[in-house]
């Protein structure tokens, strides 16, 4: 009778054990997969470059550079080559957009710097923002609200598959641009401009080794 109960107690003391080992294991699956979806700020260099292949509403493409022309203490200057003049953009290190420098010469500013993401980036997220754009001819001050998508989206390009998050900003009820964010290259892969009406898709990604 005391062996058999000691058996028993045993084989309970060894369920108990394999049932907190089974709690423990979930929790940390659970906290795994909630840190993958958290996607945690970038860090760009400069060297930086991600191709697209930009297709207009007309059926005109091109092949545009997004460049990382310099990384300073207030964040990054970027060169979109590629299009009839150069396009450079000043972000933060949060990315939040502070101006554009157009080839003719137009500077847009956005003040407070343009929330275009926030960190950590979570699916269902939304933030809203009003700044003063100014831009010569459409000055003014504006509101818009970001949203992110529920859920992890799988993203087919030339350069491979991708596991990404969509922001999309909006104005109002006007849905103005979506930006398919990707942790695994630090940028997006696919960005639809609704307000200029144009696609670009990645084709080449490439870091500042060379990789």
């Amino acid at each position: 009778m005391t062996r058999l109960r000691g058996d028993r107690i045993g084989v309970l003391g060894v369920l108990a054990a394999a049932a907190l080992l089974a709690v423990g294991c979930a929790a940390g699956s659970s906290k795994q997969a909630e840190e993958q979806e958290s996607i945690p700020r970038p860090e760009w260099r400069v060297g930086d470059r991600w191709v697209f292949k930009r297709t207009a509403l007309t059926g005109a493409t091109a092949v545009v550079t997004h460049q990382v022309a310099a990384a300073m203490t207030e964040g990054y200057s970027v060169r979109v080559l590629g299009l009839a003049s150069e396009v450079t953009r000043q972000w933060t290190h949060d990315l939040h957009l502070i101006q554009e420098t157009l080839g003719d010469g137009t500077l847009v500013r956005y003040d407070p710097p343009a929330s275009f993401f926030t960190w950590p980036l979570k699916p269902g997220d939304t933030w809203e923002q009003e700044f003063q754009y100014t831009d010569g001819r459409n000055d003014g001050r504006y509101a818009n609200i970001w949203k992110v998508a529920a859920t992890i989206e799988p993203i087919d390009t030339v350069a491979g598959r991708f596991y990404t998050l969509r922001v999309e900003r909006w104005s109002g009820s006007q849905r103005l641009e979506a930006y398919w964010y990707s942790p695994r290259i630090r940028y997006w892969v696919r960005l639809e401009d609704y307000l200029r009406g144009y696609v670009e898709e990645l084709v080449e990604v490439r870091s500042w080794s060379g990789s």
